[in-house]
């Protein structure tokens, strides 16, 4: 959703440090320095505050594999050294931010005003909402006015050619048009004989590709998670103290719920701005009239996360859009419909569908969802004790003896190999790094699963190698029989590519039982319907003379030979019209790759002189946790 925008600006939106509490709680991890950068040091505190807030204010789910498969808890981290890295640097050329400068910030957003002037009661509720205390969030100003300071001493030189301006201006303006045919290498998979000389030569060719790598074969002691569940009990006190030590958690603040239909600006020419405005004016006079709102935006909205919900934004508060979208919205009722709204994206026309005043949910109302969360979060922890009771009793015991004490199950793998689904886990990278780190019969630490924790012990390794063609026959006799198959397609192609230069394309392609296709007149870096991005063919799309023939572009296994029809090149006086407007769209992305390139290169050359470090064994302890 385009108006969405965060609190706080931008390289540590998720990243300050230092807040309080969280659902470690006390358990002496914080104390702990996971990375150091020039010798200022990340504490594990820091990190996992860090990651808390990325949880709460994410739209991803939370999952705790599947932010795992992701690697966010390495993404937080590496932001959290990118962050020490800018700062350094700053402090090296000279740069800090004066406390002029952060009240002159402060004072200067939107979000704090009321009435155009700043409200400290509503600074104060706004950072609550936000788990922030005012010091952690000046300070964090602090910070991103520094970043923008560096930022503007390493990009303040930087410009846009003329060169640049006239390919964004054709890139987005010019458009196109082909004709196609498509040869499928299925087409011609029946048509493959295979003989055991073909296979044999083929395998002799590729036998590289069927080797295997390294394979370990593992048992492992399961501590389930959902198992222990039903053995948690979560008294009345423990919901109330919850709730009373997590009150800001159930404090909703006003929100509003509403649609819209934008129609953008961004890039366009004054005069092109004044066209939207009048197709925005007549959608306006249409809801007016009482023509159904979501269907309206189905149809012309141009922001993709609403239109195809038919506007619909969902709840949203104090902050989370624009100014000029937010002092809309909440000026109307429910039911209402503003005027046209301007801001930095285009014409909006908002319509309020829901109200909720501020107010803190009641105990009665939270408990349903404070009592399963209770519930969870005892039954990790007791997981966690259980498997860390499992791994120090099979130090002297064998696994099967640990298990039967503990009345824990015992599960074996199969041969596996790094990177591949493990029966019974699933995909693990730490299950995998654990297993293949250790040595034969030797126990590895817990490792967290999907479901609990596993305790792991190696039982047999089995080295690469490159299977017998009969072990492998049937997948290399699949393989040749791609390979052919593509291999005809591709003659095909070129056969009719080279004739239709001279010939008719459609009658052409009737003979060869391949269907002429068209496609939408397309412009530079989009989607074709069936073909995908229009990547491939724009370089012949947009050179070539109608009627002019393509060779062969493969398109997957499939390959497509195209046929110009049309090309429109933009008007030059339309160019001098939007050129400001492309100036400006081109320039803040530019100076962002080159800062972050700069940053890059400083994090690189502080890595080398030993400058960066990060703590290994304490992170991949940490993120078992997580």
């Amino acid at each position: 959703m385009v108006l969405l925008i965060p609190l706080i600006f931008g390289l540590v939106a998720y990243l300050i440090p230092g807040m309080p509490g969280g659902v470690w709680g006390s358990s002496g991890l914080g104390r702990a320095t996971i990375a150091e950068v020039s010798g200022a040091e990340i504490s594990t505190s820091e990190f996992l505050a860090a990651y808390q807030r990325f949880v709460r204010n994410s739209q991803f789910p939370v999952d705790k594999q599947f932010l795992k498969t992701l690697q966010i808890d390495r993404q937080i981290l590496n932001n959290l050294i990118q962050r020490e890295v800018m700062l350094n640097e700053a402090k090296r050329l000279g740069l800090d931010a004066t406390s002029n400068d952060i009240q002159h910030r402060i004072l200067a957003l939107p979000y704090f005003q009321d009435n155009g002037n700043f409200a400290f009661a509503r600074y104060q509720a706004i950072l609550e909402q936000n788990g922030l205390t005012i010091q952690q969030f000046e300070d964090n100003v602090r910070e991103e006015i520094i970043q923008e300071k560096l930022r503007n001493l390493i990009t303040d030189s930087v410009m846009v050619s003329e060169k640049e301006l006239e390919e964004e201006y054709h890139n987005r303006n010019d458009k196109a048009k082909i004709a196609y045919v498509t040869f499928e290498p299925t087409k011609y998979t029946a048509a493959v004989t295979i003989s055991d000389p073909d296979i044999k030569a083929y395998y002799d060719l590729h036998k590289e590709s069927y080797r295997v790598g390294d394979q370990r074969k593992a048992k492992y002691l399961v501590v389930s998670t959902s198992n222990l569940r039903n053995s948690v009990q979560v008294s009345e006190s423990d919901v109330r103290n919850y709730y009373q030590q997590n009150l800001s958690t159930y404090q909703l603040p006003e929100r509003v719920r509403a649609s819209h239909i934008l129609l953008k600006t961004e890039g366009k020419s004054p005069e092109e701005v004044e066209k939207i405005r009048s197709k925005a004016t007549e959608l306006l006079i249409q809801v007016k009239q009482g023509v159904d709102f979501a269907t309206l935006a189905k149809k012309y909205s141009e922001d993709p996360g609403s239109g195809a919900n038919g506007g619909d934004l969902g709840l949203f508060g104090h902050g989370a859009m624009v100014p000029e979208f937010e002092a809309a919205a909440f000026k109307l009722g429910v039911g209402g419909v503003s005027d046209l709204v301007t801001t930095q994206f285009g014409f909006h026309i908002i319509k309020v569908t829901e109200k909720q005043a501020a107010h803190t949910q009641s105990l009665q109302e939270a408990e349903n969802l404070i009592r399963p969360t209770l519930v969870q979060k005892k039954a990790e922890q007791m997981a966690q004790d259980l498997a860390d009771k499992a791994f120090n009793a099979a130090k002297s015991k064998s696994l099967e003896q640990t298990a039967s004490e503990l009345k824990l199950p015992i599960e074996e793998t199969p041969f596996f190999q790094q990177g591949a689904s493990v029966p019974g886990i699933g995909t693990s990278a730490d299950f995998w790094t654990r297993v293949f780190g250790l040595k034969t019969n030797e126990v590895g630490a817990p490792v967290h699963i999907p479901n609990g924790f596993a305790i792991p012990q190696l039982k047999e390794i089995k080295a690469a190698y490159v299977p017998e063609l009969p072990e492998v026959r049937s997948k290399v006799q699949e393989a040749f029989r791609t390979s052919k198959a593509e291999e005809i397609a591709r003659s095909k192609a070129q056969e009719f590519s080279d004739k239709a230069k001279t010939g008719k394309f459609d009658a052409l392609a009737k003979s060869y039982s391949v269907e002429t296709k068209t496609t939408e007149e397309f412009a530079r870096n989009g989607n074709l319907k069936d073909l995908g991005s229009t990547s491939p063919f724009e370089s012949f799309a947009f050179s070539a003379e109608p009627q002019a023939v393509s060779q062969p572009i493969q398109i997957g296994q499939k390959f497509i030979v195209a046929q110009a029809q049309d090309r429109k090149v933009s008007a030059v006086d339309d160019f001098s019209k939007a050129r400001e407007g492309l100036r400006q769209s081109l320039l803040a992305p530019k100076k962002d790759r080159i800062f972050q390139s700069y940053l890059d290169g400083v994090k690189d050359k502080m890595t080398k002189a030993g400058k960066v470090k990060v703590n290994e064994a304490e992170f991949a302890a940490l993120s078992r946790r997580l």
